[in-house]
């Protein structure tokens, strides 16, 4: 590579030559964090869950949880529909979380696997308790940012969770967008001032910035999902219609568990 770096130094002024731009899964991951008691899972190789855990890791300063699929040579040539399986059956029997929310990656998209199918036979199979969700978004890093991933999973959670009920609620919801758990938590003040009733989802205030909990829990956090009975829609919505009433607490529970 170095035969083809010019000799000269070119002054750019117009350019950004690092722009801060990382891949669609990173978005994604973030994104799920932001659901109550979600454990996010990466359909893919180690190395791609463990590059997106340490930027998430490294720019909040707390550790980030998340499964991932860890395909091998064979996985890469003839899917990854059994790594899949055992992972959701692995992931509900040792952490229990309520949510897996999972999202592709380069590999996994170029093989072509069709998520759609295999946790559908996954659900067939058992593997999926009662009461318990599974779902998933398409995010090759080849296509997009970081802000399309978390796009892509906050569309992806809609379509899974949304029911349509006939009636309305007096909520506005807030879609952040790729923005920092701080910056969530000073948009529901600010709503709070204004005695203005949100539902934000996803929803990383209560999720990441908590504290240290010993023994090791999976914590909880970011928006709950509604009994689908309770589901309403809101009055006003940014984005497609009929998207998932979500809701959760304005802090961490009572026990004093976060989430992260």
């Amino acid at each position: 590579m170095l035969e083809q770096t010019p000799q000269e130094i070119t002054e750019r002024t117009a350019l950004r030559v690092n722009p801060a731009r990382t891949c669609q899964p990173i978005g994604a991951m973030y994104a799920a964090l932001g659901i109550h008691s979600c454990l996010p899972h990466s359909h893919g190789s180690q190395g791609c869950c463990a590059y997106h855990r340490s930027h998430l890791t490294r720019h909040h300063k707390e550790p980030v949880m998340a499964g991932t699929s860890s395909f091998t040579e064979g996985a890469s040539v003839f899917g990854g529909g059994s790594n899949m399986t055992q992972a959701i059956n692995n992931i509900f029997t040792i952490y229990d979380p309520e949510v897996i929310a999972v999202n592709t990656t380069c590999l996994s998209e170029t093989i072509g696997d069709d998520l759609g199918q295999i946790i559908a036979s996954a659900r067939d199979q058992g593997l999926v308790p009662e009461g318990k969700e599974v779902f998933h978004a398409s995010t090759p890093s080849y296509r997009g940012s970081h802000v399309t991933g978390f796009s892509a999973m906050v569309e992806a959670m809609a379509r899974h969770f949304a029911t349509r009920t006939g009636s309305r609620s007096d909520a506005v919801n807030i879609i952040p967008g790729y923005v920092d758990p701080a910056d969530m938590r000073e948009i529901k003040r600010l709503t709070g001032l204004m005695k203005i009733k949100t539902i934000m989802f996803p929803d990383t205030s209560d999720r990441r910035q908590s504290g240290n909990h010993r023994p090791w829990h999976l914590r909880l956090g970011g928006r709950r999902r509604r009994s689908r009975d309770q589901v309403r829609r809101p009055l006003y919505r940014p984005g497609p219609a009929h998207r998932r009433d979500w809701y959760g607490p304005s802090h961490r529970d009572a026990s004093g568990a976060g989430c992260g």
